[in-house]
């Protein structure tokens, strides 16, 4: 064999090892490449609220069912939420999946935050929409923006023990029998009130729970979502703001402070014992537990009058428009909004699930302390009119300051409903 010829073959070896390394070299990457999970992040305020080991819980339970996806929980104090996103937004640094409350699901929708999620709901079985409460299949121009995590509605806790001393028997079921039980157990030289009236401007969520209630079960409609109007001041929400103000002002049968009461200040008086009724959410409940756990209460649904009504407020998650993965981060969603992931969240949390299939199992049948926000949430005027507010901050304050004008007497019930509604309507106009 000639020296160039050998020569010649060593380097087509070396040549052929070179290319088998390259080749094998290639091929692990592409492996390890595909084989990369794809990460979702949740921003949320929940860690700091239930704790790192239930939200780790929930990570892993997840990562389980769908082991090509990592969650990366992605956690800031709810105080200040809603302006760190719109900061995020603005900085194109927005996680895939964003914690939202009920009243910025239209504003964060309008200044282009939010994906909608029609098309991945309309893959979905029909059960898995069929089994979210029908409030929460409201949509803001027509297209479906957010899932719902947990919710609750406005129930009516109850002091038993300030009720068995006055010799009632059982919670009021009317209007009348409300303002009739108020006037009754009210004792303010033993500093005893009926219930708390909460018109302090901070936070604007107020009127969540005295105000647009009232309106509802007097037979009036907060917005006409056919026309993106106010819609309020009819003859009903009038009756409605009367009947409250008369209970303030003619009964005094609420405790001090009525101008600077807050949820707060509501659910403090309620947990001192002195206080009789309490409009509140199932979220109360572990307030209540927390602030004295001795108390004797109770809940019923709230009282009708010429029909039921109720508010509901939920914690949602969306999609948001910056995510690089919505297919995976629509996986999530799905996840912690379907039956699986809304039966941990419900049972880990003590929040009340946004899933009817939940509700009716039977573990959640034996928290009886529940079980009026069950019945609530079927009932046809069981409403989050917030979900179409475009700003509902700035609209919750507008309502708060002209019910404390009525209050004041300042103006006519009519009058300030009337000013209210104009300013609503400011509102809609400015966001088309």
């Amino acid at each position: 064999m000639s020296l160039a010829f050998a020569q010649m073959k060593r380097r087509s070896a070396a040549a052929g090892i070179a290319a088998a390394v390259a080749f094998s070299t290639v091929a692990f990457s592409t492996t390890a490449f595909a084989q990369a999970p794809v990460e979702v992040r949740w921003a949320q305020w929940k860690t700091t609220e239930v704790g790192e080991k239930f939200m780790t819980e929930v990570k892993a339970a997840f990562e389980k069912d769908h082991p090509g996806i990592k969650l990366v929980l992605v956690d800031s104090p709810f105080t200040g939420f809603h302006d760190r996103a719109l900061v995020q937004h603005q900085a194109k640094k927005l996680a895939d999946v964003l914690m939202v409350q009920v009243d910025w699901i239209a504003e964060f929708a309008d200044l282009g935050l939010l994906e909608p999620l029609d098309s991945f709901i309309a893959k979905e079985p029909k059960e898995f929409f069929a089994g979210i409460p029908s409030t929460f299949h409201q949509q803001w121009r027509g297209k479906q923006y957010y899932l719902p995590l947990e919710t609750g509605s406005v129930a009516l806790f109850y002091n038993t023990k300030i009720f068995k001393a006055a010799g009632i028997a059982g919670p009021p079921k009317t209007w009348d029998e409300f303002a009739e039980i108020a006037r009754k157990v009210t004792k303010p030289e033993a500093k005893i009130f009926a219930t708390t009236a909460t018109l302090a401007t901070e936070p604007p969520t107020n009127m969540t729970y005295d105000i647009y209630p009232l309106i509802l079960q007097a037979g009036g409609k907060i917005i006409d979502s056919a026309t993106n109007k106010a819609v309020f001041n009819s003859p009903e929400g009038v009756k409605a703001i009367e009947w409250y103000v008369d209970r303030v002002n003619k009964d005094k049968v609420a405790a001090p402070g009525i101008l600077s009461n807050g949820e707060k200040e509501k659910r403090a008086n309620f947990a001192s014992g002195n206080i009789a009724m309490m409009f509140e959410g199932p979220w109360g409940i572990s307030i209540q537990k927390q602030l004295n756990p001795a108390l004797e209460f109770d809940i019923a649904p709230l009282p009708t009058n010429a029909t039921n009504g109720t508010m509901v407020r939920g914690s949602m998650n969306t999609i948001t428009t910056q995510s690089a993965n919505k297919e995976a981060a629509w996986k999530f969603m799905r996840w912690i909004s379907g039956p699986v992931g809304a039966n941990m969240w419900s049972k880990g949390t003590g929040a009340f699930p946004a899933r009817s299939d939940v509700t009716q199992q039977d573990w959640f049948k034996e928290r009886k302390e529940v079980q009026a926000f069950v019945q609530q949430v079927g009932w046809q005027n069981a409403q989050s009119p917030f979900l179409g507010m475009p700003n509902a901050v700035q609209m919750n304050k507008i309502m708060t300051t002209e019910i404390q004008n009525v209050v004041q007497g300042k103006k006519t019930a009519k009058q300030a409903l009337d000013d209210a509604a104009a300013e609503w309507n400011k509102v809609f106009a400015a966001a088309k």
